[in-house]
């Protein structure tokens, strides 16, 4: 199986994939935001350079996240996995491509930004990590207001709002379009319209990273 990294607007259901992908094919998820939260809670010298870093509300150095991911990634060594949240930067890119080998898929999920809106109007969260959608019956939750998962609170996202949201969604297209330039010339970015149900949009990943 190809290693994947996902590129996608908020809202445009990266985590549900993730789940799904996870869950039928035994894929690691990296996220580069559990990752630094992990690190945090070791209270290792890393971890604390992370904290103060993020408590002054900066971004975390390329250099940093790159030895982050690298120890990641070494440790997982021969499993295959999904790099959520990574890359972020063109450099990021290029590094990485010196890391992993050839085997990977970048998967762009597509969503328009209307669409995108509807979404966040319905969507809740938990502290665990997993997202639900009250618009949508296959993503509601199986009991109102409680994560199937862990079993805690779901809550609503200070920022999904519209006008938070819409900020949000620009800034991801004008941050990564030199990301989906990039791999567009490397022949390795493939495009997945997710305005459709989540059982096709599964189907399609399923068929890029399973093939040769």
């Amino acid at each position: 199986m190809k290693n994947i990294i996902f590129i996608a607007p908020p809202a445009a259901g990266k985590g549900t994939q993730s789940d799904m992908l996870k869950n039928t094919y035994g894929y690691i998820h990296i996220s580069t935001g559990d990752l630094l939260r992990a690190e945090i809670a070791t209270g290792s010298a890393l971890g604390l350079e992370v904290k103060s870093i993020i408590d002054k509300g900066n971004l975390v150095s390329d250099e940093l996240i790159i030895d982050i991911i690298n120890s990641k990634l070494t440790e997982i060594k021969g499993k295959p996995f999904i790099l959520d949240g990574f890359p972020r930067t063109l450099n990021q890119a290029k590094v990485l491509d010196k890391i992993i080998d050839d085997n990977y898929e970048v998967i762009y999920l597509e969503l328009s930004k209307e669409e995108a809106i509807k979404r966040i109007e319905g969507r809740l969260t938990c502290s665990c990590g997993k997202s639900y959608n009250l618009n949508d019956e296959a993503l509601k939750p199986k009991q109102e207001g409680i994560c199937d998962n862990c079993g805690k609170k779901l809550v609503k996202r200070d920022d999904d709002n519209t006008l938070a949201f819409a900020v949000r969604y620009d800034n991801f297209l004008n941050n990564t379009k030199v990301l989906i330039d990039y791999y567009k010339n490397k022949n390795k970015l493939n495009v997945i319209d997710v305005n459709r149900d989540i059982n096709a949009i599964f189907k399609d990943i399923s068929e890029i990273v399973i093939n040769d």
